[in-house]
């Protein structure tokens, strides 16, 4: 599962919600088959929803000043719509379209990290970074390192093979020592 974005504040009488879309088309949403609702600190990245999550699908879509508003056919009303103020709107990976040479976060979690040919650690995750590139954690495995190291996802040093569940690095001198407080 990809999440969508998240419900903000409800619109009105008929359980719309605005909608904090983390996806470049949410207009993509209407007709979609397969959503679902978790509330936020459920993450459907890499498991089955549970409960309380719930399947839905979008009775309405529109545009409310530039931003998106969604309406849930399970939700008809603001008294119905309230309790879920907060929660994640999910959508199946099979209906998300990559670009070439695009790939989904959650793949690179595990994916083993070499510097010239050595390999220094695994990936843990990717997060959002304040500069609005991506922070790759990364295990450090080097030896006589513990603990994780934060690396800029800057294309230019990274090469990416899914395939093979590797990823070649080639940083500036002392990146990975920058963080070191701490060990």
């Amino acid at each position: 599962m990809l999440l969508a974005g998240h419900l903000a504040k409800i619109q009105g009488l008929k359980g719309e919600f605005l909608f904090h879309a983390l996806m470049d088309d949410p207009e993509r949403l209407e007709g979609m088959k397969g959503l679902i609702l978790a509330p936020p600190h459920q993450n459907l990245e890499q498991g089955d929803p549970a409960p309380p999550a719930r399947a839905t699908c979008l009775r309405s879509f529109r545009w409310h000043q530039d931003r998106p508003c969604l309406a849930f056919a399970d939700l008809p009303d603001r008294t119905a719509a309230e309790p879920f103020k907060g929660w994640a709107l999910w959508m199946p990976e099979t209906e998300a379209t990559l670009e070439e040479g695009e790939s989904f976060r959650h793949q690179w979690i595990g994916c083993e990290v070499f510097i010239a040919g050595r390999k220094v650690g695994e990936v843990l995750r990717l997060d959002p970074g304040p500069a609005g590139y991506d922070m790759v954690v990364m295990r450090d495995l080097r030896p006589g390192r513990t603990g994780q190291r934060d690396i800029p996802y800057i294309k230019a040093w990274w090469t990416l093979d899914l395939l093979n569940r590797r990823l070649d690095l080639d940083p500036p001198e002392g990146l990975l020592d920058v963080n070191l407080v701490g060990d």
